[in-house]
């Protein structure tokens, strides 16, 4: 190769681009690498525990089955059991009625490639989240390169760079990383399914010119991976809708045909899981229907999925009741979350952009598409939020807004382009420092998480070496009671039901199923308001653990009696017999 062509290839050429994806993955490697030694923190959330136990579950050949087991389920599964079968519900393992089954899926067969230790060696660290953490990061990465692909064929490569920039950059993004849920699998599908929307109308407007193809397939492979989307994400099924209104305005050519197969292929994928879950509980979406119900006053925190009977709430449960949650969550999410969609300030560039015309007619109908799913998933988020949102404010699965985010980012360096058009600066003494310092201030959140020390969480009752060694008290065939059931499941290995809602009438109906042989009582009880709630409700749970607190004994009749020493004042543990020689206390 002469040296002029030499130069050229690597300067300007194919190489110049394989350079820069190269200088690209090594910097979000170095990026990741530099987060999870910074920030990394074992897991907070019980969706992701969830997640991960399910996982584990499929990996060991036990089928999609739980170990983390809600009051809820049982009443459903009892309720659709055949006769004389609905005393057998935990003779053996309980199939999960929760959670969407894709994302675990994906987890069960990281687990089977890589090599997970499930043993605790650490209070806070825990080597199987850590893979986890190193998946979503690639899916995160995955996601940045297809939104830059995605920016470039609707824009131009200084759009693509910045809009990936942006969003590699962004630290809400780099926590769902981390979290264990499965958010950045959920983006990595919306942007594939807007890719194939895009793709599509691209075409009709090339057909309409005598140009393009059939685009059949990628119909298909729309409504597919919109379904995909739905098992992974029971919420994310509701986007079907503006996809089929998207292709049904943009296509002159066919549009039926096209909607159709979109329609027929999201379905064909979502019936035969939404099929099990009716027969095992008699509702398409097992719990998770119950969500609208959640937080309204008949239901409030986490109080329905530890309901062992429904009937009487529901009787109580009145539409004024949904209206009010559904009018209280969407004020807060425009007034909070909607301002600062994604967690970057290129969200107001994308606000301010919409007062400005596209000349283009296939932006101006994305961008359209883009405004409808905000608002249909501010609807869905606030009608199906839970006490889930309350607990880990944004960083939770009922976050539905934060998936957009992507295309909000494309539309936000958009704007600025056209802004930074408008100044006439030199191409190259200019505008680069001019971009480089708009990435600088939009990814500054990041910088300082970084440099921010890292702190031991406060007062969690999460550590994996504990969880752990609490559960591990028990055998594989016995079963546990705790409020905590997903730490119980995950870092333990261990069946445990939901604590139910009072210490007496529950407690018995569940041991009356299958004898409970531990009861493991955490801050998640303990740390309630002493005179509101605690005092309030002699028989709830806060009011027994105050009493063994305060007289140092168990109340008269409850059938676990022995408790090691050095857990109480702020967790506390009942078995059957005695089951510990040394006992080391929480760290």
């Amino acid at each position: 190769m002469p040296l002029q062509s030499w130069v050229h290839y690597w300067g300007e050429g194919a190489g110049a681009r394989v350079l820069k994806a190269a200088a690209a993955l090594l910097a979000f490697i170095a990026l990741a690498s530099l987060y999870d030694l910074l920030s990394y923190e074992s897991y907070s959330s019980e969706e992701a525990m969830e997640s991960a136990q399910l996982a584990r579950n499929l990996s060991g050949g036990k089928g999609y089955t739980t170990d983390s087991i809600r009051p809820l389920a049982l009443y459903l599964l009892e309720s659709a059991a055949e006769p004389g079968q609905s005393s057998k519900v935990l003779a053996q393992r309980v199939p999960d009625l929760s959670n969407a089954p894709v994302y675990p899926y994906l987890l069960a067969g990281l687990m089977k490639a890589l090599p997970f230790q499930f043993a605790a060696k650490e209070a806070w660290f825990y080597q199987p989240e850590q893979w986890i953490s190193f998946f979503n990061q690639a899916l995160f990465f995955a996601a940045v390169i297809l939104l830059f692909l995605l920016a470039r064929r609707l824009f131009d490569s200084n759009v693509a760079w910045l809009s990936a920039a942006l969003f590699a950059g962004t630290e809400l993004f780099w926590r769902f990383s981390v979290s264990g849920l499965s958010t950045l699998w959920l983006m990595l599908i919306f942007l594939g399914v807007v890719w194939f929307m895009t793709a599509i109308e691209r075409r009709d407007r090339a057909a309409t010119a005598g140009a393009g193809g059939k685009s059949v397939p990628l119909a298909l492979l729309t409504g597919v991976l919109a379904g995909v989307g739905g098992l992974s994400r029971y919420a994310f099924a509701w986007m079907i809708v503006p996809v089929i209104l998207f292709v049904w305005l943009s296509v002159t050519r066919g549009r039926g045909k096209l909607c159709l197969t979109i329609a027929v292929s999201f379905l064909a994928v979502m019936t035969p899981w939404l099929g099990r879950n009716v027969r095992l509980s008699g509702h398409c979406f097992g719990t998770a229907g119950y969500a609208v119900a959640q937080e309204t006053p008949p239901f409030p925190e986490d109080t329905l999925e530890r309901s062992s009977d429904l009937r009487n709430g529901l009787k109580r449960l009145m539409p004024a009741d949904v209206v009010n949650k559904f009018l209280a969550n969407a004020r807060e999410i425009c007034g909070n979350e909607a301002p600062q969609l994604g967690g970057n300030w290129i969200s107001a560039f994308f606000l301010a952009g919409l007062l400005i015309p596209f000349r283009h007619a296939g932006l101006a109908r994305l961008r359209r598409f883009l405004v409808g799913s905000l608002i249909l998933l501010l609807v869905v988020q606030a009608l199906g939020q839970t006490h889930v949102s309350s607990d880990a404010p944004r960083i939770n699965s009922e976050n539905l807004l934060v998936l957009l985010a992507p295309l909000v980012f494309l539309y936000g360096a958009a704007l600025f382009h056209t802004l930074l058009d408008q100044f006439n600066l030199p191409p190259v003494d200019g505008r680069g420092p001019a971009v480089a310092g708009f990435v600088a201030i939009l990814c500054a959140p990041l910088l300082f998480a970084l440099l921010a020390a890292r702190e031991a969480p406060a007062n969690s009752p999460y550590s994996p070496l504990h969880v752990q060694q609490m559960a591990r008290l028990l055998q594989t065939n016995e079963l546990m009671m705790s409020d905590i059931p997903s730490g119980v499941a995950w870092y333990g290995g261990r069946s445990c039901v939901w604590l139910p809602l009072d210490d007496e009438n529950e407690f018995f109906k569940v041991n009356a199923l299958k004898p409970i042989q531990g009861l493991f009582l955490t801050q998640v009880t303990a740390d309630k308001r002493f005179l509101s709630q605690m005092k309030a409700d002699e028989k709830g749970w806060g009011h027994f653990v105050l009493e063994c607190s305060e007289h140092g004994e168990v109340p008269t009749g409850f059938p676990l009696r022995k408790a090691p020493e050095g857990l109480l004042p702020d967790q506390l543990f009942l078995s059957d017999k005695v089951r510990w020689q040394e006992f080391k206390t929480r760290p």
